[in-house]
């Protein structure tokens, strides 16, 4: 990382990359841009990359695409459709804590309540998908769910 000074060992535990086409010249001084790319679990997912860095945790190689609603487990591509994965980035990303059925309801479809099974519909499809990982989706008795990788 060229141009960063005294800042390029930083920036780069924290990600940045020096774009090639980023120099800009202010005063007689040529500064060079660099961006961070935060992932598809955007900026949460970058601090728990940062946060795992720092303790010495190894990262798990689950890994999400958002674009193409996807999860990948041992190397294996799951598709999901945009509800199932929409479910499944939210519990991920509250990882070990309970999520309430009401509060599914309300982020992820964007409803105040409903009175269908429709969140029981879709983990349990979520589930059938995830195979052999389908125990990481936990059912909380009276509650709701929980993400536990």
């Amino acid at each position: 990382m060229n141009g960063l000074g005294a800042y390029a060992p930083v920036a780069q535990r924290l990600g940045f990359q020096v774009l090639d086409s980023g120099d800009v010249q202010l005063g007689g001084a040529v500064f060079q841009s660099a961006m961070v790319d935060f992932g598809p679990l955007s900026v949460d997912g970058w601090l728990t990359r940062l946060a795992a860095n720092e303790l010495g945790v190894e990262e798990e190689e689950d890994w999400i695409d958002p674009n193409a609603h996807e999860v990948m487990f041992d190397g294996t591509r799951v598709k999901l459709t945009k509800l199932e994965f929409d479910v499944f980035v939210y519990l991920y990303r509250r990882k070990g804590r309970a999520v309430t059925r009401a509060s599914l309801v309300e982020d992820v479809w964007g409803w105040k309540q409903t009175g269908s099974n429709v969140v029981e519909a879709v983990v349990r499809s979520l589930r059938k998908k995830l195979g052999s990982r389908k125990s990481s989706i936990e059912t909380i008795r009276g509650s709701g769910y929980r993400y536990r990788s």
